[in-house]
């Protein structure tokens, strides 16, 4: 099948005047679940779904042990893991107390043998665009605004829809337009809709 890939702006401050630059970046098409994980292994094996199950649950438990303990976690033929750290800027370390260091995320460091695995896949650029169409508030509201006048509520996919947004970009937008108390939000947990709040979007 191959790898597709497109091309995506470098993100630069508000007040920059660099000329924007482009990087390539895999475009995915879905995540591969803990359940089909497990039944993968599973179909290759002779463990039982509940012992892969068990055997994962037991491998995230003994590594989040070792790595608050200080220690990286090498999974050989995968790579290392390790606890990285973030704290406010400082000239010297008499400025700060530990309370005002935290786990800021985990790193992965991947084998040369593990990388090389995918060494020689074939890429091809991305057919269709899976990333966001860059839209102000502006021309949200405009975009909102015309929907609306045929319609009483909208759907999260029909909000991707009407703006091209990506699940994430369109998730983040909707909680803006409900935080700033454009939109309300109904319905079901697992289906929710959204509609105006009086004053908005009817014209």
């Amino acid at each position: 099948m191959g790898l597709r890939y497109d091309f995506y702006e470098n993100p630069l401050p508000k007040e920059s005047n660099r000329e924007k630059r482009l990087h390539t970046r895999v475009v995915t098409w879905g995540t591969a679940t803990t359940d089909e994980i497990v039944s993968r292994i599973h179909n290759a094996s002779t463990l039982t779904i509940g012992d892969v199950k068990a055997s994962l649950i037991s491998l995230i438990e003994v590594m989040a042990d070792e790595l608050s303990s200080g220690r990286r976690v090498h999974l050989e033929g995968l790579g290392y893991f390790q606890l990285t750290l973030s704290s406010p800027p400082v000239k010297s370390a008499k400025e700060i107390r530990a309370e005002s260091v935290h786990v800021k995320n985990i790193s992965f460091r991947a084998e040369a043998s593990f990388k090389k695995r995918f060494s020689h896949i074939p890429l091809a650029r991305a057919r269709r665009k899976r990333h966001s169409n860059r839209y102000s508030d502006i021309e949200i509201d405009a975009l909102l605004t015309r929907h609306f006048r045929d319609n009483t509520y909208i759907t999260s996919r029909g909000f991707r829809a009407l703006c091209g947004f990506t699940e994430s970009t369109a998730k983040r937008r909707l909680r803006k337009l409900i935080a700033d108390g454009k939109l309300q939000k109904t319905g079901h947990r697992q289906s929710p809709l959204y509609k105006p709040v009086k004053g908005h979007y009817r014209r």
